[in-house]
Parts: structure tokens; C-alpha cells; sequence
């Protein structure tokens, strides 16, 4: 079971790199573009959210059945992938211009590194 957990675990993980990483790309594009950040973007900034909110509670769950990473502080990383964005949201207080697409697009990008150092420095191998 817990090999299962594991590789869902990695599964869903590579999936927020990979999520966070073009989130910050689209980002990127509404802010080059100079246009407001639409609805569809919110949207996607959310199920960002929820993936790394199901990334962490597969840790949790992992966690439970004796399967810790390599570092505790993994537990910190996953919990900031969870409240980085709905944070930066709640700070520009839902601004939907140029500069809050500039701000979405180097946090969404810099998740997407912090993601992947995090699986390859600070999970593999599991203990």
C-alpha cells in the first residue's frame, strides 16, 4: 500500500511542477499582453491550489502509515505549495491587472523550481 501511496504521491507531484510551471507561463502571457486576468485564469490558479492540497494530503496519509521523506522539512515545502497563491490572491487583494499577473507568474514559476528541488533533494529516497 504504501508503495502505491508513494507513486501516487510522485504522480501528483510532478503534475504541480509541471501545472505551476505552465501557470506561470500563462501568467506570464495575460501580463505581456497587458490584459486583466480573466476568470479562466483564476480558475486554473485554484485547481493549482488544490493539487498541491491533494499532493499534501497524500504526504499526510503517508505520513500516517510510517513513510516519512528524507527531510521534515518537506512537511513546511508542501504546506507552502498549498497557501503561496490563495496568499499572493489575498495580499493584492484580487487585483486583476498587469502587475498581479507579473507577481502570479514569478510565484507560479518559482513553485514549479521549489517543486522539483523539493522531490529530488528532499524526498528521494524515502526513508
Amino acid at each position: 500500500m504504501e508503495q502505491v501511496l508513494q507513486d501516487l504521491h510522485a504522480g501528483l507531484n510532478n503534475a504541480y511542477i509541471l501545472f505551476s510551471f505552465l501557470l506561470g507561463i500563462y501568467a506570464a502571457v495575460i501580463a505581456g499582453r497587458n490584459i486583466p486576468i480573466s476568470g479562466n485564469f483564476w480558475g486554473a490558479m485554484w485547481m493549482n491550489t488544490g493539487l498541491a492540497a491533494l499532493v499534501f494530503v497524500v504526504l499526510l496519509v503517508l505520513a500516517i502509515l510510517g513513510e516519512n521523506p528524507k527531510r521534515f522539512v518537506y512537511y513546511l515545502y508542501a504546506l507552502y505549495f498549498v497557501i503561496s497563491l490563495p496568499g499572493l490572491y489575498a495580499a493584492l487583494g484580487g487585483e486583476d491587472n498587469r502587475r498581479s499577473a507579473l507577481w502570479f507568474s514569478a510565484v507560479s514559476l518559482f513553485n514549479a523550481g521549489a517543486a522539483y528541488r523539493s522531490v529530488t533533494v528532499l524526498i528521494e529516497p524515502w526513508e
